[in-house]
């Protein structure tokens, strides 16, 4: 009860310092909060479930396997269980070594915006750099067309390679010869979980919070 009536308190005197005509009203009651930054945070509800908010912590660009280790992660830090986040880790990175994912966990998917004609011309006049989807499309057997998706993966042997001249279609993998780009994969890895060592090792913890609420104005 007391902690409903601070809540209640809590709104009350956010209410009386906002513009008339803005209300706030109680969204949900979380045990726990990691922000983030502005508009980009993750909060646990009662039920241990996470719920992300924000283009920072929900990328478009981040393959399915960033996204699977980032809401793993983000879980077990909300959980207060950031000692398993190295073996976390270690698992993905050795999934990936030793391919035991189909390769649609590591794939990009990127939509053409622009025909085919008008890249090459785009390119050929240096407006624009060559681009995996659009080159991978023009090899391909099928017609592509604007809006059409495009689902790559990257190959050879070196963290860093020129991914317009080192990319295969997701269709094209064979899991008897598997042949992405494991450094490259690793390194991507490792970069995301650069992007929250601070939280992870702990020089991080004013952003984490307990005992949230989130109020929806």
């Amino acid at each position: 009860m007391k902690l409903a009536a601070d809540e209640e308190k809590l709104i009350a005197n956010l209410g009386d310092i906002l513009p008339k005509g803005i209300e706030l009203e109680l969204d949900g009651r979380y045990p726990a909060m990691f922000s983030y930054k502005m508009k980009n945070y993750a909060l646990l509800d009662e039920q241990g479930r996470l719920r992300i908010k924000g283009s920072g912590l929900r990328s478009r660009g981040l393959e399915l396997f960033q996204r699977e280790w980032l809401e793993e992660m983000l879980l077990l830090l909300l959980k207060g269980e950031k000692e398993k986040i190295a073996d976390l880790y270690d698992r993905y990175a050795d999934d990936i070594a030793k391919h035991r994912r189909d390769i649609s966990w590591l794939a990009k998917n990127e939509t053409l915006q622009d025909s085919l004609e008008n890249y090459q011309a785009k390119v050929k006049a240096k407006k624009r750099n060559a681009a995996a989807p659009y080159e991978l499309a023009l090899r391909a057997e099928r017609p592509y067309q604007p809006g059409d998706q495009v689902s790559y993966y990257v190959t050879g042997a070196k963290a860093k390679v020129k991914i317009s001249e080192n990319s295969k279609l997701a269709t094209d993998w064979d899991a008897e010869k598997p042949d992405e780009n494991v450094e490259h994969y690793h390194a991507k890895l490792k970069e995301l979980y650069e992007k929250f060592r601070p939280w992870i090792e702990g020089n991080g913890s004013q952003d984490l919070f307990a005992a949230s609420s989130e109020s929806d104005g």
